[in-house]
């Protein structure tokens, strides 16, 4: 039983112990000190891009998006090709390894 006031005891004095609070105008200094990296800017304010800038800039990517879809475009037409000419050949060699070849012979009539 000592032991059970012994604790209660013990939790009063470290529940009564003195905290700053958070409103007090020491912490609002503190507070104020902070200082920050980043900048808001205004849309209207200096610093901001302008529609002829954005717009060139999104000119810039769709042209480098077209590039790249054209490239992409180029490389896939060139392999339908190959794959093409390869069929070509395979149909070129198969017509002459299953046509028979036919000799003639000239008949000479005296």
């Amino acid at each position: 039983m000592k032991l059970l006031y012994f604790f209660l005891i013990l939790m009063s004095f470290l529940s009564c112990s003195k905290n700053e609070s958070a409103i007090s105008p020491e912490n609002n200094e503190k507070a104020s000190t902070i200082t920050y990296d980043t900048t808001a800017i205004d849309s209207f304010g200096p610093g901001a891009t302008s529609e002829a800038v954005m717009a060139k800039i999104n000119a810039v990517a769709i042209k480098r998006e077209k590039d790249s879809l054209a490239a992409i475009a180029k490389a896939e037409q060139e392999k339908l090709d190959k794959e093409k000419a390869k069929l070509e050949a395979e149909k070129a060699r198969e017509s002459k390894e299953t046509k028979p070849e036919v000799k003639t012979e000239q008949i000479i009539t005296p």
